[in-house]
């Protein structure tokens, strides 16, 4: 606890957050670089600010990069607070309420699900409940959801061991708990945590084999398949993306699984069966409701298919597959809504830009990586820092003839430095 008021707003702005000075320092020197400002901040010299000592730290670039992290003029943070000053910003008071209305509803929940047996308002909570965490997945980052998908696969498991639910009870108590335990695993694996991912994606897998549940065992199937992909094992990835495609006739499952064998594929050089995957995939897309029965991110859209054809055509290679990877990557963004998360995009715009680098223009592709490394640190899960590295490795190749692509190369180190995986969860 503090004994002392703050003496500039920016010592009140840190106090009231979550994070420390090394990281407020980490995220301030990430900016930098992302916005090609020559400045960095230590912890003794953002001390020094938050005293008001600014003597010798006020270049015009530092000024700037503070503007941006904090939102705040730079003289203003450094001023000394009102005395009839809220000590929360509007922003912080907003995330107290958004806080305080979570915990309620938590607490009316529990208070549901308390021992009695399993009643169908039970049940329907629990399934309210994983409907919310899908959705969520969408635009919220993943570690900030496990705590959250934990504390519900706990309280389901604890139902089937102590409860002695019904048969028909009992299905849907896996169903529940093996969505919760394959959310889980999507999270871990975008965390880059393999192991915890492989782990949870395999208790998912039984769940749904008791729940007698296609779908979720379809879904299972390509986090697996994922889970590997992005871990280099494609064959073990094409295995997976193919058993899960083998039983499954739902438009958007279909068209998930087989754009993920498409790629597996691709990635193992096998480039006949990942062009037949992938006319799978896009004889399916039509058939694909926008108003999905799977909640949130258990819904693979449309868009993601077309990024992911474009992984195809790039890991097949050569300058028609790199016009051909383009305009996929292209049509992704087009199709793409403005509530889509912002990694979809991101996805998307790496893969144009290694389209670009195929097609030998550095100076497309840097805008589209542009782009992306303004993502925040927690929305950098494994996927996109992998696209990145990927990205970066293609640009090597050009560094030599052009300093656009030394320039970005150099960006690119900067932002696979903090990923989703080092973010400090908020709740």
């Amino acid at each position: 606890m503090y004994t002392s008021a703050p003496r500039t707003v920016l010592e009140r702005i840190i106090r009231n957050s979550d994070r420390s000075v090394r990281e407020w320092c980490e995220v301030f020197n990430v900016c930098a670089g992302a916005h090609r400002e020559k400045t960095s901040l230590s912890e003794r010299t953002l001390r020094r600010w938050m005293a008001g000592d600014v003597s010798g730290s006020r270049a015009a670039g530092s000024r700037r990069i503070a503007e941006q992290v904090w939102k705040l003029g730079f003289e203003v943070l450094i001023s000394v607070p009102g005395p009839t000053e809220a000590e929360e910003t509007p922003e912080s008071v907003s995330d107290t309420l958004d806080q305080e209305l979570t915990m309620s509803t938590d607490e009316s929940a529990r208070w549901i699900r308390r021992p009695g047996g399993v009643e169908p308002v039970v049940l329907d909570q629990l399934h309210a409940d994983v409907r919310k965490y899908a959705a969520d997945y969408l635009h919220k980052p993943p570690i900030r959801l496990v705590p959250k998908l934990t504390q519900l696969r706990r309280e389901v498991f604890d139902m089937i061991d102590e409860r002695r639910p019904r048969p028909r009870e009992l299905g849907e108590l896996y169903l529940i708990a093996g969505q919760a335990c394959a959310l889980l695993a999507h999270a871990c694996a975008d965390l880059g945590r393999t192991h915890d991912a492989d782990t949870h994606a395999r208790t998912a897998c039984f769940a749904a084999d008791y729940a007698e549940s296609p779908p979720l065992r379809a879904y299972v199937a390509w986090i697996q398949a994922n889970i590997a992909y992005w871990g280099k094992d494609y064959h073990r990835a094409a295995r997976y993306a193919q058993s899960g495609l083998v039983e499954m006739h739902d438009p958007s499952t279909r068209l998930r699984l087989a754009s993920q064998l498409a790629r597996a594929q691709a990635a193992t050089g096998n480039h006949r069966d990942a062009l037949a995957a992938l006319d799978i995939a896009m004889s399916a897309i039509g058939d694909v409701h926008p108003q999905a029965s799977e909640p949130g991110v258990m819904h693979f859209e449309p868009g993601k298919a077309h990024y992911y054809a474009a992984e195809v055509h790039l890991a097949i290679g050569g300058r028609a597959h790199a016009a051909e990877a383009l305009e996929q990557a292209d049509t992704a963004l087009t199709v793409l809504s403005d509530h889509s998360p912002a990694e979809f995009a991101a996805a998307a715009h790496l893969d144009a830009a290694r389209a670009h680098l195929g097609l030998g223009d550095a100076e497309a592709a840097n805008a589209r990586i542009s782009t992306v490394l303004e993502l925040p640190v927690e929305l950098r899960t494994t996927p996109i820092v992998e696209r990145v590295i990927h990205a970066g490795r293609d640009l090597r190749a050009l560094a030599a003839r052009t300093t656009v692509a030394a320039e970005l190369t150099e960006r690119i180190g900067l932002f696979t430095m903090y990923t989703a995986r080092t973010a400090k969860t908020e709740e």
